[in-house]
């Protein structure tokens, strides 16, 4: 159990989703004991076990689902006969999905990308940052590099963990491609930089392809809210405060009351 743990922890640490799943109760001749843990990753990598075999294998694929779907806690059960295991008997348990519920995963690693990790970072987020550039690397801190081509974004599947994504990447192209990659995810927010033209182009080459429009309509673009100038650390700030806004179901209101703003003293 505690190999178990310490996995969990070290995974949660680097930023990943965990789901622990635990065995409370077996019965007949079960291979599985009450209190067997496992934890497991979006990719379906684990530590631990649940008595093995291919109950094991299905429990360890609901569990990556969870974690993929953002659940938090979910039930499983298993009959061993039904699985094709000959052992018999039956278990079953829960899974509690842990880590942090606020990981935000940016495609592009410039001026802007730089800014916004900087800050979502010091604001309690796990931060991706996934560019092909890999001499940009050094430019981030507190947050997980992955070097990755457009085209090798499927493989590295770097939102697997993440409940948001901000594309803005060095180009058009690229931009389509994490565009294309994001919106097979399930995703609480998904925002991309880019002028309303090239955000209308672009839409308009997916829909040719045959992406459905409630899918596209799920994309916040041109990204942030209308805050800033045209500084990459104020784009960002508007970002983040677009991506808080649907975090903390806020409102686009001042807190403060009053009839009229008063114009600043110049």
């Amino acid at each position: 159990m505690q190999d178990v743990l310490t996995f969990a922890a070290q995974k949660i640490a680097e930023g990943k989703k965990v789901a622990l799943v635990t065995v409370t109760e077996t019965s007949g001749s079960s291979p599985a004991s009450p209190g067997q843990m496992m934890a497991v990753l979006a990719d379906g990598s684990s530590a631990g076990t649940v008595g093995g075999g291919a109950s094991e294998y299905r429990i360890a694929k609901q569990a990556a689902e969870a974690v993929k779907n953002g659940e938090r806690i979910f039930s499983f059960s298993a009959d061993h006969a039904g699985d094709g295991m000959i052992c018999g008997g039956g278990m079953a348990g829960f899974g509690n999905v842990l880590g942090s519920q606020a990981n935000l995963c940016i495609f592009g690693g410039g001026h802007i990308a730089q800014s916004l990790a900087c800050i979502a970072a010091c604001t309690g987020f796990s931060v991706t940052v996934v560019d092909s550039r890999p001499e940009l690397a050094s430019l981030f801190k507190q947050v997980t590099y992955v070097s990755c081509d457009p085209r090798e974004f499927e493989k590295a599947d770097p939102v697997s963990d993440s409940d948001y994504a901000v594309i803005c990447t060095y180009g058009h192209k690229s931009d389509g491609e994490a565009l294309r990659y994001c919106l097979t995810k399930k995703l609480s927010y998904l925002g991309m930089i880019g002028s309303s033209k090239k955000v209308s182009a672009l839409l308009d080459n997916l829909r040719g392809e045959g992406i459905a429009q409630e899918a596209l309509d799920r994309v916040y673009a041109p990204i942030g809210l209308d805050i800033a100038d045209a500084v990459p650390a104020e784009i960002a700030v508007a970002i983040l405060a677009e991506i808080l806004l649907i975090k903390n179901k806020g409102a686009l209101r001042h807190k403060k009351t009053f009839d009229k703003i008063i114009p600043p003293v110049v």
